[in-house]
């Protein structure tokens, strides 16, 4: 056996995989727009350094040109939604003036212009099954030809990034802040820019639909965009004359001709091929979402079929602006995904075979699907953004994407209609992480409440007669300024104990499932004041005979933490617990000898997959994490190449995977080069979960392998 092939056959164990299937693997069919879901997609974000001619920072804040000086910090940025950047290789990051994120990693944001990020967010887009993008072109901004070179190579890049993995584009002008002077030398770029030198219309992944380049006009009719009836008229018939179908990107009551409509317009939106009317920020409640349906998606699809104009709704996460243009943090809140699902569920009732989600990258406004912070440890400590987490249960960075995903097949009946969400919060390797920080975090389900499994046996809370307190607290905290206190007294030496539960979630343990968190006792009866787990099947971690990293046992029987300080303790659960699924987390104490008053506070509780030898450091806490980047993912031959870009591999790397259900496959310690070639064939098709560790570093990813 060669050196090389041994090399190969061993990397291949690493790979920790783009979730997807084969489905998702095929290439999107370019030739009808109607029954796809697309995203919009700004790419507009650019960092000073990232080799664009436009040498600033811009969209993150506004920078100054050909300066480094000026980079987003503490009330110097205009985006809402952190990005998630563990997916990110480091050559992919900028350093920011904002402060270090909440598990001490250094704020740095990616640039939208190097093709690599592009490759990645389509990469994303295939693995999760979303169709494409209607790429966002601001005609008013390219009177700047630094701004508009810049433009134009990154809507080559997305071109070629869509064709390498089978998604589709089209383009979408938008015309805010544009004047009909203007108009014709639109009419240049299109036809001599877009179509000619770049040949975007020409690409086997740009949408058409009857045999027709799809381009929409977004904006035309608004009551603050330039132009009159007749004059928008004209251009959407310059374009219809090009051979295009014309979507319109109209008021949201562009039929009725008022609020935010200009009136005398319905001749012109009349001329389009299709309607697609912005709803973004027009309501927030899920009663809200009911009344728009009955009072204007259903007349608007009426309208266009009588007409024989086909309809495509835009669908929204959640909206907030507060960094950028002011106003209440988490203004339209996400509703832990059931505010999208709810408005596309509706899309499906009334069998409408196209939507459009609104967007794809939109940080700025909130309205973000792609990889986003998850919690406070994933965000500056010294500036407010907001996190996926925010409404106060776990949600995972890539969740919008697999609802984006789930949304697609469903409006495009691939699955049953369902007026209820079921895509997971999380498919790891992160299950559940909080520091309690509200806005932030996932928030407790139940403060001061007994767990129904136990009776509180001789333990009364701080107050005499009163159950234990357990609640947030800011009184001491190792990350932010909240953690959870658990004090009372135990009024017996013989037998006492409290099993208060705390948090309501459904996590699969595997074997290589951790438990880690902090907690801060403040006297040595304290030290018996730790973290339980309930499982679904009724069994107990306290039971179950698991002991942390230590050995000491997970019993609150024995001692944890050091006095008067803040101290990890972390356990591989799934030595003891797997196949089993957590249904709750609880905070105890249990202890028999002594009796006396009790106080601990706890915080950065973290359900995780480690799929790394013990000893290493809790990758719950992401500073030591990085990102396996491996391609093609997903792979049809089994031959993957995986780079490493920021781990030091000088010497062995350990190395372990698994596949979608936790069963760990194999682990080797090796030496490795940069980048390496893996083998898979051979091997089922299906997910692999992958880490590699150099006693310092965790890199962690997934791959997709469809034979």
């Amino acid at each position: 056996m060669t050196a090389p092939f041994c090399r190969a056959l061993y990397a291949s164990l690493i790979l920790c995989i783009l979730f997807s299937s084969k489905l998702h693997a095929q290439t999107v069919d370019a030739g009808s727009i109607v029954g796809k879901v697309v995203c919009g997609y700004q790419a507009w974000f650019n960092c000073y350094g990232d080799g664009s001619p436009v040498q600033s920072w811009r969209h993150w804040n506004p920078g100054v040109y050909m300066s480094s000086d000026v980079k987003p910090k503490p009330g110097n940025v205009t985006f809402e939604i952190y990005p998630d950047i563990q997916e990110y290789t480091s050559d992919q990051l900028y350093q920011t003036g904002l402060g270090p994120l909440g598990d001490g990693r250094p704020a740095r944001l990616f640039s939208s212009y190097p093709e690599k990020t592009i490759n990645q967010h389509f990469a994303w887009m295939q693995q999760h099954g979303i169709d494409g993008v209607a790429v966002q072109r601001f005609y008013a901004g390219l009177d700047d030809l630094v701004f508009k070179y810049s433009r134009d190579t990154i809507h080559v890049r997305i071109k070629e990034a869509a064709e390498k993995y089978g998604r589709i584009f089209y383009m979408m002008y938008d015309f805010s802040g544009m004047t009909v002077a203007k108009f014709e030398a639109l009419k240049a770029d299109w036809k001599d820019n877009l179509v000619g030198s770049q040949k975007l219309t020409s690409s086997s992944s740009y949408a058409h639909q009857d045999g027709k380049p799809v381009i929409c006009l977004w904006g035309l009719g608004f009551t603050h965009v330039d132009g009159t009836a007749a004059q928008c008229l004209e251009l959407i018939n310059w374009f219809k004359a090009q051979g295009c179908y014309v979507i319109g990107g109209t008021p949201t009551h562009w039929r009725r001709g008022i609020n935010d409509s200009k009136p005398g317009f319905e001749e012109t939106y009349a001329a389009y091929d299709m309607i697609s009317p912005w709803t973004v920020g027009r309501y927030s409640l899920p009663v809200e979402v009911d009344v728009f349906m009955d009072s204007l998606l259903i007349p608007d699809l009426e309208w266009c079929d009588t007409r024989g104009i086909d309809y495509q709704p835009v669908i929204f996460p959640g909206f907030g602006w507060s960094n950028w243009n002011g106003g209440a943090p988490n203004a339209f809140p996400r509703r832990e995904g059931t505010f999208l699902w709810h408005q596309a569920y509706n899309v499906r009732t009334l069998n409408i075979p196209s939507a459009y989600i609104a967007m794809f990258d939109e940080y700025d406004e909130g309205t973000a699907i792609a990889p986003a912070a998850d919690s406070y440890l994933s965000v500056p400590t010294d500036q407010y953004f907001l996190t996926y987490s925010a409404d106060g249960t776990y949600i995972a960075p890539d969740f919008y994407m697999r609802l984006a995903g789930e949304i697609t097949r469903m409006i495009k009946k691939e699955i049953p209609v369902s007026s209820q969400l079921h895509t997971k919060y999380s498919e790891g390797p992160v299950y559940f992480r909080t520091s309690v920080e509200t806005g932030y975090d996932a928030m407790p389900d139940w403060l001061n409440t007994v767990d129904q499994t136990s009776k509180l046996t001789n333990v009364s809370g701080p107050a005499s007669g009163a159950k234990p307190f357990c609640a947030l607290s800011t009184a001491n905290a190792k990350t932010g300024t909240r953690a959870i206190k658990f004090e009372g007294t135990d009024q017996s030496s013989v037998a006492s104990y409290a099993y208060m539960k705390v948090f309501d979630v459904n996590i699969p343990v595997s074997t290589d499932s951790w438990l880690s968190f902090r907690t801060f006792p403040e006297n040595e009866l304290s030290r018996h004041c730790t973290i339980d787990l309930i499982m679904t099947d009724g069994s107990t971690l306290r039971d179950s005979g698991a002991e942390d990293e230590d050995g000491v046992s997970m019993h609150p029987g024995a001692s944890h933490g050091i006095l008067n300080e803040w101290s990890e303790t972390s356990c591989n659960i799934g030595s003891w617990l797997a196949g089993k699924t957590i249904d709750r987390i609880l905070i105890a104490f249990d202890y028999g000898p002594d009796a006396g008053d009790f106080r601990c506070y706890f915080d950065d509780i973290a359900v995780f997959k480690k799929q790394i030898i013990s000893g290493t450091h809790d990758p719950s806490h992401a500073n030591t994490i990085l990102s396996l980047t491996s391609y093609p993912n997903p792979t049809t031959t089994g031959m993957v190449a995986i780079d490493l870009s920021g781990m030091n591999i000088s010497g062995n790397v350990d190395i372990q995977i698994s596949n979608a259900s936790g069963q760990q496959m194999r682990r080797q310690n090796i030496p490795i080069e940069n980048p390496f070639e893996i083998n898979m064939q051979g091997w089922p098709g299906g997910v692999y979960l992958v880490t590699v560790h150099n006693g310092q570093q965790v890199a962690v990813g997934k791959i997709v392998y469809c034979p």
